[in-house]
């Protein structure tokens, strides 16, 4: 129970860096625009970006670099972490949005949110998540709520966000995945998985219409991967999406040491089949009740170190994150829970997760990530 509270509340901290950077962008500009799909396919962020190389790396990498939270930053402040973490290697971006955040009401979408975020990462391949379910709860438009997954209303009208979306994912997106963390709300709600199985089969196959070379799956944590009813789930998808934590189970102590990372990074690659394993989000704390900077910086370099040898079997890693969140942020969303040690522990893991602490001062795996960044073949 404890690791899916720890699951919860992470995808819960990402999801209100999310709302920040929301509403960062809601300061930048005007009011979002809710306009039928014509009039968003032909602005320039849905083009092919010119930036890009032309031959695309068999292997890309990604960093969540949410710049320092306190005191609020500025749009100078999130353009600077986006180009510290540019310049430590750093070529691809993982963009996640909700559903109902893209398409408000029926036809009438809203992807201002959307094109800000791909604008802020021009010349980078680019992940992007759907958010249809999402750890604990679904999100659909509202129009939508309380209808199955698998009815031809809802599959109809995600494969009508799809289409949107053409230009884009032909173009721009390199890898979608519809759902994040698929399995610990189905762990949850048990009745919802054929549905949801239908819904994914359906969106998959649309979005390979529209783009073939798209690698399209679903988000699970590399726990829940591994089990037989979510292999079944994912078994037509193109690749593996994952979260990983290692020895995330350790909560309720230390982690996993994390000089065996790379073996055990290694035995997931070989537990799972041979399709494409891409990491959605990496990490490990540096809390000493936890880990530790030190064995932070272990944990990176072993996370190299398992990449090298598995290469484009991986052709995606981002690791979570630059910046630790502040501690009231942390603590605020722990509080929930009370405040006995469990949420203690939950709140140090949240808490101690960047490659920076919450000043800004930088932490040793930070030079580690840098050195092994650009080191990349």
């Amino acid at each position: 129970m404890l690791k899916w509270i720890a699951i919860s509340l992470l995808a819960v901290a990402f999801g209100l860096w999310i709302i920040f950077m929301i509403a960062l962008m809601w300061m930048m500009s005007s009011a979002p625009n809710a306009k039928p799909a014509s009039e968003w396919q032909t602005e320039s962020w849905m083009q092919s970006d010119e930036t890009l190389p032309t031959k695309l790396p068999s292997r890309v990498l990604a960093m969540t670099d949410l710049p320092l939270l306190e005191p609020a930053p500025t749009a100078d402040d999130v353009l600077a972490a986006n180009q510290k973490s540019r310049r430590a290697g750093c070529d691809a971006a993982v963009l996640t949005f909700s559903w109902p955040s893209l398409e408000q009401s029926p036809g009438q979408f809203t992807f201002d949110k959307l094109k800000k975020s791909v604008e802020l990462n021009s010349g980078r391949f680019l992940f992007l998540g759907i958010q249809v379910v999402n750890t604990t709860a679904k999100e659909l438009p509202i129009d939508l709520q309380g209808k199955p997954l698998n009815s031809s209303e809802v599959i109809d009208r995600f494969c009508e966000l799809l289409d949107a979306l053409d230009p884009f994912l032909k173009n721009r997106v390199r890898f979608l995945s519809i759902g994040n963390e698929t399995d610990v709300y189905l762990a949850a709600n048990p009745g919802d998985e054929i549905a949801f199985k239908e819904f994914l089969t359906a969106g998959r196959e649309h979005a390979k219409q529209i783009s073939p070379n798209l690698l399209v799956g679903t988000t699970m944590t590399d726990e829940g991967a591994t089990r037989p009813d979510f292999r079944r789930l994912v078994a037509s998808m193109d690749a593996h999406f994952l979260t990983y934590y290692h020895g995330q189970h350790g909560l309720e102590g230390t982690f996993k040491n994390p000089t065996s990372t790379k073996v055990d990074l290694i035995a997931l690659a070989a537990e799972l089949d041979t399709r494409p394993i891409v990491f959605q989000e990496i990490g490990f704390p540096a809390h000493t009740s936890l880990g530790s900077a030190q064995k932070q910086a272990v944990f990176v370099e072993q996370v190299f170190d398992a990449w090298d040898e598995l290469g484009d079997r991986v052709p995606m890693i981002n690791y979570f994150m630059m910046n630790d969140f502040p501690s009231a942020f942390v603590q605020e969303q722990v509080s929930y829970y009370g405040t006995d040690d469990e949420s203690k522990s939950l709140a140090n893991f949240i808490g101690s997760l960047g490659l920076h602490d919450s000043n800004g001062t930088l932490r040793p795996a930070w030079e580690v990530f840098k050195r092994r960044a650009k080191a990349r073949d």
